[in-house]
């Protein structure tokens, strides 16, 4: 049991360097590229930023948004161990998850025909009418078999084979 204690240990251990290594800090990821931004910015304004320093630049504007879907991802995973923790105990913390999913899982508005709309009236017509086309029934020509005839066993043939005989037939051959 020992064994495996410390195994577990540097297990951890190794977990932690691997995180750091590969996630870092999330929250002083924002404030570095806040920084790198403001210098590339100052070197575009002194018209010393060449086109390699804009490609930077554009490549860094975009990484708030994934360090956002990082702390996000980090938030969510603390906020599970927290329930799996507390349990049913902790109704506020119950509440406020329902609550944070519900906001997460909904949505404000939509672009309907280029422009964004947040009327909940145009939103609930618009969405109503994309899934009616989405799921409405094509009109197709259907099959029809009214004049097709079909052979139908007699009562006779029907007795033969619900017959408890036949089941014993069955068996036997098996």
């Amino acid at each position: 049991m020992f064994v495996l204690k410390e195994k577990l240990k540097k297990v951890k251990i190794r977990f932690k360097i691997w995180n750091r290594d590969v996630f870092s800090n999330v929250n002083q990821i924002e404030e570095v590229l806040q920084k790198k931004i403001q210098e590339l910015d100052a070197h575009d304004v002194e018209g010393v930023l060449d086109e390699e320093g804009r490609e930077e630049r554009r490549t860094l504007l975009a990484e708030p948004n994934r360090n956002l879907f990082k702390q996000e991802v980090v938030i969510h995973q603390k906020a599970r161990l927290k329930w799996l923790k507390h349990g049913d105990l902790n109704s506020k913390f119950f509440h406020s998850v329902v609550k944070w999913r519900r906001v997460r899982n909904g949505f404000n508005g939509l672009f309907v025909n280029g422009l964004w709309c947040e009327d909940n009236d145009v939103v609930k017509d618009k969405v109503t009418i994309f899934f009616k086309i989405r799921f409405e029934e094509v009109a197709r020509p259907r099959v029809r078999l009214d004049s097709v005839s079909f052979n139908f066993i007699s009562d006779v043939e029907n007795e033969i084979l619900v017959s408890s005989s036949f089941e014993e037939e069955v068996k036997f051959d098996i």
